[in-house]
């Protein structure tokens, strides 16, 4: 699924985690790092969400950090899971974010 994001928006991204074509069991996993080719960085379970109900992570952007993509251009979303076994996996296809520009930098 392709995600749209625009240079200033603050919101959670819905990230579905699929290995080996299939949902990411979240009882097995120990920890998972988001990284944004522009350097943002994020951790399940620290600063990022899971929701059970629709099997989503929910992966938190700031207007400052939204601000720092390149103004309709993408960002390329990396994704690794660590198990509880100790097993680490990085998700093959990795996701791309197209980013429109704002007019305004102004943090709201």
């Amino acid at each position: 699924m392709p995600i749209r994001v625009k240079q200033g928006d603050q919101y959670s991204v819905p990230i579905l985690i699929r290995l080996n074509g299939e949902p990411v069991d979240e009882s097995e996993i120990a920890e998972v790092e988001f990284t944004l080719g522009n350097g943002v960085r994020k951790m399940f379970p620290q600063e990022v969400q899971y929701n059970s109900a629709d099997g989503c992570f929910y992966l938190p952007l700031t207007q400052a950090e939204t601000f720092d993509f390149p103004a309709n251009g993408s960002v390329t979303l990396d994704i690794r899971v660590k198990f509880v076994g100790g097993n680490v996996m990085g998700v093959q296809r990795m996701e791309s974010f197209a980013v429109a520009d704002a007019s305004s930098e102004v943090i709201l």
